[in-house]
């Protein structure tokens, strides 16, 4: 692979926006715990950053891999791992599955503001007692009417504390292992939906991490993403 002119001026951009943006205030921002997410993104999102091979239709570039290695590299740059490792929960983890298998409906609602940077995401998996054994989850979403009803807990959750929407992988049938799980998009400003935690890390600390809880909160059966039942699979 030959890097382009475009790939050359790209990393040029990001490289340019970074040393203005975040390296004067790294420092700052570690002893915060905390970075300003609502206010970085939007800086992001203008070099369309948080969407970078996402569809055009949503506001994504279209764009090819090698502009997402680039992005990556440069935020590897920086002075810690923090404003990557958000960087990278907002437009390779927590988006990527809403883009793939998410209804138009969904996508115009949460992954377009997204991708805009006016939104911030994150994934939820981790539990207190389920980590790399995903199979173990017991977060649980149960069946009333047209919505889900959702309860239980999750932590280490990057971008937890200030993200306005989950990628919520929940349990959604007695199916054992890594059957009978669904990935739904859960507003964080829903009732029952609590930061019950900022967790305190060795490092990294300007990335917030957050425990959240979920005591019924009820979210619409259509912000399913994909087929129930294959949250783990997508």
């Amino acid at each position: 692979m030959q890097f382009t002119e475009e790939h050359d001026l790209f990393r040029t951009a990001v490289r340019e926006m970074l040393i203005k943006t975040v390296q004067p205030h790294y420092d700052e921002w570690e002893e915060r715990g905390q970075f300003p997410g609502h206010e970085l993104f939007p800086e992001f999102a203008k070099l369309g950053l948080l969407g970078l091979e996402y569809d055009t239709a949503y506001g994504g570039e279209g764009a090819d891999h090698w502009f997402t290695v680039i992005a990556c590299e440069e935020f590897g740059r920086l002075p810690g791992n923090g404003i990557p490792m958000a960087y990278n929960v907002q437009a390779n983890m927590a988006t990527p599955s809403l883009h793939e298998h998410g209804s138009d409906e969904l996508r115009r609602q949460y992954l377009a503001p997204a991708i805009a940077g006016e939104q911030i995401c994150s994934i939820a998996v981790t539990e207190p007692d389920a980590g790399s054994d995903v199979a173990g989850i017991r977060t649980r979403a149960v069946r009333d009417g047209g919505d889900w009803l959702i309860s239980g807990a999750k932590t280490y959750i990057t971008n937890g504390v200030q993200a306005d929407w989950l990628c919520l992988l929940v349990r959604t049938s007695d199916e054992g292992g890594y059957r009978g799980m669904s990935q739904v998009v859960v507003p964080t400003d829903a009732p029952g939906l609590t930061v019950s935690r900022s967790l305190k890390k060795l490092g990294n600390w300007c990335s917030d991490t957050a425990e959240l809880t979920f005591d019924r909160v009820r979210v619409p059966v259509n912000n399913t993403i994909g087929e129930v039942g294959r949250g783990f699979q997508q």
